[in-house]
């Protein structure tokens, strides 16, 4: 009997990893039948932020996407407030298209305030992070499944919106 557990590796690019340490990575846990790579999405974090370097994860998938052919690729978890969610749905969907459907999208409220400080990105209540997490799902859904999307929420305003190409 085959079990159903997935292993999957988690990488903290905020740590200092170099890009080809986490190929390097990601090629070896292809190699082991890993299912998946998450990268966490911070954009600084570790111990000496100051000199330690911090890839950016969507672009660090990207490069990923080019460099696998097998692993699953996803964050672990990008903070909906770190980019405007119609910015989001089309970077998923070209990781997604460049890997040839291999993306899993990992989504939260955000919760690392002096990071979000420093970089001048408002910090709101919990509350109004998860109602602004609720409509970027809602967002992003629709730009990946529909032609023209139109939405009035109380934090997002988009008017026939396109996004193209749909993920794989």
């Amino acid at each position: 009997m085959t079990s159903s557990i997935k292993f999957g590796i988690q990488i903290e690019p905020q740590f200092g990893f170099k890009y080809n340490n986490i190929k390097e990575i990601a090629l070896q846990g292809e190699k082991l039948e890993f299912t998946s790579i998450w990268s966490s999405d911070h954009f600084f974090y570790g111990p000496n932020p100051e000199v330690t370097d911090c890839l950016e994860a969507w672009t660090l998938l990207s490069a990923l996407a080019v460099d696998t052919s097998t692993i699953r690729l996803g964050t672990l978890v990008t903070g909906n407030n770190y980019r405007y969610p119609p910015l989001l749905a089309k970077m998923t969907a070209t990781v997604d298209q460049i890997s040839g459907g291999r993306l899993d999208f990992g989504l939260g409220a955000g919760w690392k305030q002096n990071e979000y400080e420093a970089y001048g990105i408002p910090f709101p209540s919990v509350k109004d992070r998860m109602d602004q997490l609720e409509e970027a799902i809602q967002i992003i859904k629709k730009l990946w499944t529909e032609p023209k999307v139109t939405f009035q929420g109380k934090h997002y305003q988009l008017k026939d919106a396109y996004s193209s190409p749909k993920p794989v």
